[in-house]
């Protein structure tokens, strides 16, 4: 089973049963005060200069997301460049032992060549965090479109 999967599973009831996919009822009170995945790391994305991409996550107080998690893929044409992601703060998780984490923000800048594109890019992002100390999300997917800017004519 995954570490997500572990983490997840870590919700139900402490019952005595070893088995922890008894059905056992989960534990409301810690489900009920979490933010769905997209409002706790909320995401912006936009094209700073003509050629390079900024992806920026607004993470709310009492929550993480893991550095490891974050990937990139263009989908249909496009080339990037390598993303400028910063460090991270160290932190030791009980599912994914020590990691990097960001909490409040992160800004990823990624350079793109805009000549292989036609008019935008789409890419597909992949992230995942947590709440602290009560929920660790499954893997997010998302895809983002953004409209290339044109240079001037020359």
């Amino acid at each position: 089973m995954s570490a997500a999967g572990l983490a997840q599973a870590q919700l139900g009831s402490a019952a005595t049963s070893s088995n922890i996919f008894n059905n056992a009822p989960l534990n409301t009170n810690a489900l009920q005060s979490l933010l769905p995945a997209e409002s706790a790391f909320n995401l912006n994305a936009y094209i700073e200069t003509p050629n390079t991409i900024v992806l920026n996550w607004q993470i709310e107080d009492g929550y993480y997301l893991y550095r490891d998690s974050l990937r990139f893929t263009p989908l249909g044409d496009g080339d990037l460049a390598n993303p400028q992601i910063p460090a991270g703060v160290s932190h030791h998780d009980e599912f994914f032992g020590d990691v990097e984490v960001y909490y409040q923000q992160v800004l990823v800048r990624i350079p793109f060549d805009p000549d292989s594109l036609d008019s935008s890019i789409t890419l597909s992002l992949n992230y995942q965090g947590c709440a602290e100390e009560r929920y660790c999300y499954p893997m997010q997917t998302q895809q983002v479109t953004l409209e290339v800017l044109e240079t001037a004519a020359e």
